[in-house]
C-alpha cells in the first residue's frame, strides 16, 4: 500500500461539501418548520453530516488500489446487498422494498451498493490498460451494470436504476471502449422502449405519460405546479429562509427532499440558485481535476463514476422541479434530507479524496 500523503489531502473539495451540507441542513429546517413529524429532519441530518465526515477520512486513507484488487468479492458483495434489499427490504408505499430498517435507522441500500459498483466496474476496464477496454470487457461491465440496475429496479425503483445506467455508461466512454459499443447499445436501448414500457408498474407508466401530456392527470401535477409556483415567487433575492410561503404554509408536498430546490428558490431567490449552482460547478471541477491528475485508469474511473453519481442526481432533481423531466425520487446530494444518501455521498467523496492521496510512483518529498 502505497503511503498516505495528507499533503494531497483536497481541502478546498471537502471545504465545498462542507458548505453545501451547511445550506441543506438550513433549508431542510426551514423546509419541516412547524411538522412535528419532522421538527427533528435538520438534526438527523447534521448528525450524518458528521457521521459522514468520518466516514470520508476513513475512506480516504484506503489505498483504492486494495479495493481495486478485490473487485470481484466487492461486486458480489454489491449483489448480495440489493437481493437482501429485495428479501428484507420495506416502505411506507405498499409493496415498495428500498429501505432496510435496523435499530429504528432507514438504510436505502441502493446507494452504497452502487459504490461497490464502480470500484468493481473500474478495475474491471482497466485490467487492460493502458490499451482501451476490449468487446469482452465492454459486455462483461454492462453485465455487471445491468444485472445490479435490474435488482434496483424490482424494487420497484426505476429512477435510481437509472442512475446505474448513467454510472456505467460514463465509466464506460471514459476508460477508452470503442465509441461505435455506446452508439450501437443506445440504438438498440431506444428501439426497447416501446416495448418494455407497457411492462413497467402502473405508476412509473403514469409518470411518463403525465409528463408527455400533463392535461392528462391534473391532480398529478399538484405538486410540479406548487413547486413552479414556489421557483416564480422567489425572484431575485427570495423570501428569506423560513419566509416562504409555499413550503411554510405546506402547499409544496416533500419539500425537504424531492422538492427542496423549489424551496431554496423561493426562499433564498434566484441568486441563492445561482450560488448553490456555482457551488457546484466548483465541486465538479476539484473532482475532475483529481480525475485527470490520476496516474492509473482505474483512479481515473472511479472518480468519473462519483462524480456521475453526484451530478446525475442533481440534474435529475433539478430538472424534475422545473417540470423538464419526469417525476423522480432522486435527490439533491448534500442538501436533500436523507441520512444514508447523505452518508454514502460523503462516502464517495472519501474515494475521491483518497485518489489523490493515493499515487503510484516515487515520492521524494
Amino acid at each position: 500500500m502505497s503511503r498516505i500523503r495528507w499533503r494531497d489531502f483536497d481541502w478546498f473539495l471537502l471545504s465545498i461539501v462542507v458548505v453545501l451540507t451547511v445550506i441543506g441542513i438550513v433549508m431542510i429546517a426551514s423546509a419541516t418548520v412547524g411538522v412535528e413529524s419532522l421538527a427533528g429532519a435538520w438534526r438527523k441530518q447534521a448528525l450524518y453530516a458528521v457521521l459522514g465526515l468520518a466516514g470520508l477520512f476513513l475512506v480516504a486513507t484506503v489505498d483504492y488500489h486494495l479495493l481495486e484488487s478485490l473487485q470481484w468479492p466487492i461486486y458480489f458483495l454489491t449483489l448480495i446487498t440489493l437481493g437482501l434489499t429485495l428479501i428484507f427490504g420495506r416502505s411506507e408505499i405498499g409493496d415498495v422494498r428500498r429501505f432496510i430498517f435496523i435499530g429504528g435507522i432507514s438504510i436505502q441500500p441502493a446507494f452504497p451498493a452502487l459504490i461497490l459498483l464502480i470500484i468493481s466496474l473500474a478495475g474491471l476496464l482497466a485490467r487492460r490498460s493502458p490499451r482501451p477496454p476490449g468487446f469482452a470487457e465492454f459486455l462483461i461491465s454492462l453485465g455487471m451494470a445491468g444485472l445490479a440496475a435490474f435488482l434496483v429496479f424490482k424494487q420497484p425503483n426505476l429512477s435510481t436504476a437509472t442512475l446505474y445506467g448513467a454510472v456505467w455508461g460514463a465509466m464506460a466512454l471514459a476508460s477508452g471502449v470503442n465509441p461505435l459499443y455506446l452508439v450501437g447499445l443506445t440504438v438498440i436501448s431506444a428501439a426497447s422502449v416501446p416495448l418494455l414500457l407497457p411492462h413497467l408498474p402502473v405508476y412509473m407508466q403514469n409518470r411518463i405519460f403525465n409528463f408527455l401530456n400533463p392535461a392528462r392527470d391534473p391532480w398529478a401535477q399538484y405538486n410540479l405546479m406548487q413547486a413552479r409556483i414556489s421557483i416564480g415567487s422567489g425572484g431575485m433575492w427570495g423570501k428569506g429562509p423560513f419566509h416562504g410561503s409555499q413550503s411554510q404554509l405546506h402547499f409544496l408536498r416533500v419539500r425537504h427532499t424531492d422538492f427542496i430546490f423549489s424551496v431554496i428558490c423561493e426562499e433564498l431567490g434566484f441568486v441563492g440558485a445561482v450560488v448553490i449552482f456555482f457551488l457546484y460547478l466548483l465541486l465538479l471541477w476539484r473532482m475532475l481535476r483529481i480525475a485527470a491528475r490520476a496516474t492509473d485508469l482505474t483512479g481515473t474511473l472511479i472518480a468519473v463514476g462519483i462524480i456521475t453519481y453526484i451530478f446525475y442526481q442533481l440534474l435529475i432533481n433539478v430538472g424534475m422541479n422545473l417540470s423538464l423531466l419526469p417525476v423522480a425520487g432522486l435527490p439533491i446530494p448534500f442538501i436533500s434530507s436523507g441520512g444514508s444518501s447523505l452518508f454514502v455521498a460523503y462516502l464517495g467523496i472519501g474515494l475521491v479524496e483518497g485518489i489523490a492521496m493515493h499515487q503510484k510512483g516515487l515520492d521524494f518529498a
